[in-house]
């Protein structure tokens, strides 16, 4: 069926992306048809948000969407795309929402292939204004490039054509940029909670380090006592650190890196 427009998506998952992605392309007047995902309550609960019709069965995926978008964990994306071709019953439209997953886990089972990539992180507790979230995007064609690129730009005020290279290592750089960040938050709140301080005084230190990230390179806004080449506050941190072996080999670690990095800067 030749797709001039897309009206209408159906979503495979009901995870933390779909949560976020569904109720915001229905808000912005897209038909929701089915939900399919392996947990019925999820599935439930998003097509009470949307309009759509929950699922646990990939069958019932069928023509009366134009698109459907895979919201699906990276590892299961082409066992589900080989699965719903051997169903025969979807013949619009096939995008995933992955930052690792290539095009061709799915344009080798279909003929109109994307990528719809949100580069943000969900979360159940958090609502990120969608408006702001940059969307990454890829077709098999400049037709399906151009149809993507028209759903994204109805939610989102930046919408990027990425190649899947490219996405390969945005998706990298987020990992260091969110994930292990975040992990930094949790290492920094079981420290200070030792001292019997309460971990939200970290937060605006935490809102600034980011706020002042706006246009400027991180490296040059580098402060601590790693980049001051401040040898005796380093080793203190390190003897406080006794007996969190895992801790020091992390601390050391990014301390080194740092010096490294300003040693670069200097050059």
């Amino acid at each position: 069926m030749a797709i001039t427009e897309i009206r209408t998506i159906s979503f495979a998952g009901a995870g933390n992306v779909a949560t976020h992605l569904a109720p915001a392309l229905a808000n912005a007047g897209y038909g929701i048809r089915h939900i399919v995902s392996r947990t019925a309550g999820r599935a439930e609960k998003l097509a009470q948000l949307t309009g759509g019709i929950p699922s646990a069965d990939p069958s019932v995926i069928d023509d009366s969407a134009d698109l459907l978008l895979l919201a699906i964990s990276d590892h299961a994306i082409p066992g589900f795309v080989a699965g719903l071709k051997a169903l025969g019953r979807f013949h619009g439209i096939v995008a995933h929402t992955s930052g690792s997953q290539p095009l061709s886990a799915i344009s080798q089972h279909f003929g109109r292939a994307g990528i719809f990539y949100p580069l943000q992180t969900f979360s159940k507790i958090s609502n990120p204004d969608i408006r702001r979230v940059p969307f990454c995007i890829e077709g098999d064609s400049d037709e399906t490039t151009t149809l993507l690129s028209a759903v994204a730009a109805r939610v989102s005020d930046d919408v990027r054509l990425i190649s899947s290279e490219q996405r390969a290592i945005l998706h990298l750089s987020a990992v260091f940029a969110c994930n292990f960040t975040n992990h930094m938050y949790a290492i920094a709140s079981r420290l200070i909670e030792k001292s019997g301080v309460a971990p939200d005084i970290l937060l605006p230190l935490i809102d600034e380090t980011a706020k002042r990230l706006q246009g400027q390179d991180p490296a040059l806004l580098q402060t601590g006592p790693a980049v001051r080449g401040d040898v005796s506050t380093i080793e203190k941190h390190l003897r406080m650190l006794e007996g969190e072996a895992e801790l020091q080999q992390i601390y050391t670690m990014l301390s080194e890196n740092i010096r490294r990095y300003n040693d670069e800067l200097k050059r």
